[in-house]
């Protein structure tokens, strides 16, 4: 199955916790410089978006795993039946 790797989506929580905790702090800072703060909101969105587009192709992947798993059980349950069928008529 595709879709986000657990270490990878750790990983991007954590950087996103690590700007998002720059950011406050970079906020009470009355010498914090403003290039520095765009900067850091950039990255931030960043890192959020790209969050966003790992968590849509998971979402994806296991939908579409879901119904590859259900098509394969409905092809089972059939041949089963037709397996069954024939014992019974021998």
């Amino acid at each position: 199955m595709q879709g986000i790797e657990p270490k990878f989506h750790s990983s991007l929580t954590d950087r996103m916790e690590y700007y998002r905790t720059l950011l406050k702090k970079t906020a009470s800072d009355p010498e914090a410089q403003p290039s520095e703060m765009i900067s850091k909101i950039s990255e931030l969105r960043e890192l959020y978006e790209d969050y966003l587009t790992h968590k849509k192709q998971l979402e994806r992947s296991i939908k579409n795993y879901r119904q590859y798993h259900n098509d394969l059980r409905k092809q089972l349950t059939l041949h089963v039946r037709e397996l069954r069928r024939k014992t019974r008529q021998k």
